[in-house]
């Protein structure tokens, strides 16, 4: 169940982290900006596939134990 909740956090916040990208696209650009927006975009991305993973994991688990 452990693999589950952090699974389903990781997604949750995973897209917030990459829908919060576009609020600095709208800032005036600079290096900094593409920097913020590119690195939310790759962390946000790393969480979706992270927790995406676990909870496949968990769904595995499940089915071997019955």
């Amino acid at each position: 169940m452990k693999n589950l909740k952090t699974g389903i956090t990781f997604i949750v916040l995973g897209n917030v982290l990459y829908l919060s990208k576009d609020l600095f696209s709208n800032i005036n650009p600079s290096a900094f900006s593409d920097f913020t927006e590119g690195f939310l975009m790759g962390f946000g991305v790393g969480l979706n596939i992270i927790g995406i993973i676990l909870v496949f994991v968990h769904m595995a688990r499940g089915e071997k134990q019955r």
